[in-house]
């Protein structure tokens, strides 16, 4: 099973979060399950050897890549969200609006 290691060097697998290390975070383990311990395994080498705490089964088995985000707004304008259809009103010296 492959799980990927968050930035912080933290995995879950069956309800059990495990710390791999900060070594290795971003990157993607191996686990090997057997009686009563999960092998953690990267490039072949085995990482760690924790004991499982938890029954509960294993509900997916390969890691998946996190969703990328996309700007929905333009590129030169910073706040998309706050434009408005009409210009701001200008405000004169004496705090009267100015215009017609």
């Amino acid at each position: 099973m492959q799980r990927r290691v968050s930035s912080r060097g933290w995995t879950a697998i069956a309800g059990q979060r495990i710390g791999v290390g900060i070594a290795h975070a971003g990157t993607t383990v191996i686990f090997e399950e057997a009686d009563a311990t999960f092998r953690i395994t990267r490039a072949g080498q085995v990482v760690s050897e924790v004991a499982r705490t938890t029954t509960e089964p294993i509900a997916r088995f390969k890691v998946r890549r996190p969703q990328k985000t996309t700007w929905v707004g333009e590129r030169d304008d910073p706040s998309p969200l706050l434009r408005t259809a009409e210009p701001p009103v200008q405000m004169g010296w004496t705090g009267r609006t100015a215009g017609p």
